[in-house]
């Protein structure tokens, strides 16, 4: 994976329509078309994984619904494809502004960090922060989301993830989920409502979330499996709404 995290000093003042997140998503995908016009054409009409997430502009105050002239804000953007990161590097590397809302705004700092290897040291209880609206798909006919922090479907997204990018899992993982062998063990959360695309809205939540492994389904295999899945977390985000900055978290293990 290659983290870009972008800092810039806004030139002009603005207010949102769509959640911030949808913003960055559309300028990653505009910076893609520089480098393989048909390739960000695919990839933004995909319905597959796509290879990458963001977060939504943060500032001080923490998600940020717009910006105002003078003020500094952040965001992140993470790909898992190192070939698409490489030419988003190059991007940047010639460049002192990024534009946003129609204006070029003066860069501050970039950050680029290389993640080659994902800790899976195992821990029986995990406090999970959910930064922006999260939101879980639940298996059925219609196309149906869960704002809830319930463990296998949290768990079942990051292991789609895994493997869709980094190799498989084992066979069994899954239905070690299925029989509670991640439970959720308290939880303390809000639900909000977004604009991603134009006339459609997303309802997610955020707040802090406790797992545990319980003792009658500990295995330390899938424990490690929980662990590194947890981790990659942090820089993939979880649920839908990936690429325009939904399910951004933080995990505390214990």
């Amino acid at each position: 994976m290659v983290k870009f995290d972008i800092g810039f000093k806004a030139a002009s003042t603005a207010n949102f329509k769509l959640f911030s997140g949808a913003i960055i998503r559309g300028f990653v995908y505009s910076v893609v078309a520089r480098y393989n016009r048909r390739f960000a054409s695919e990839l933004h009409a995909s319905r597959s994984l796509a290879p990458f997430s963001t977060t939504p502009l943060f500032n001080s105050g923490g998600v940020a619904g717009g910006i105002e002239k003078g003020e500094s804000y952040s965001f992140r953007v993470v790909f898992f494809s190192s070939e698409i990161g490489e030419a988003f590097r190059d991007y940047f590397m010639k460049r002192s502004t990024i534009r946003l809302a129609g204006e070029n705004h003066k860069i501050e700092r970039i950050e680029v960090e290389y993640v080659n290897r994902i800790d899976e040291q195992p821990s029986s209880r995990v406090r999970v922060n959910f930064l922006t609206p999260t939101c879980f798909r639940v298996p059925s006919a219609g196309y149906r989301f869960l704002p809830l922090p319930y463990p296998p479907l949290m768990m079942r997204s990051l292991a789609r993830i895994y493997e869709g990018f980094y190799g498989r899992l084992p066979e069994n993982y899954r239905q070690w989920l299925d029989v509670h062998g991640v439970a959720l063990a308290g939880c303390s959360i809000t639900t909000e409502k977004i604009m991603v695309k134009r006339d459609s809205w997303n309802v997610g939540f955020k707040g802090e979330a406790l797992l545990s492994l319980p003792k009658d389904a500990y295995r330390e295999d899938f424990a490690r499996v929980t662990s590194k899945l947890l981790r990659l977390g942090c820089y993939t985000n979880v649920g839908g709404g990936r690429t325009s900055g939904m399910g951004v978290m933080e995990v505390e293990f214990r």
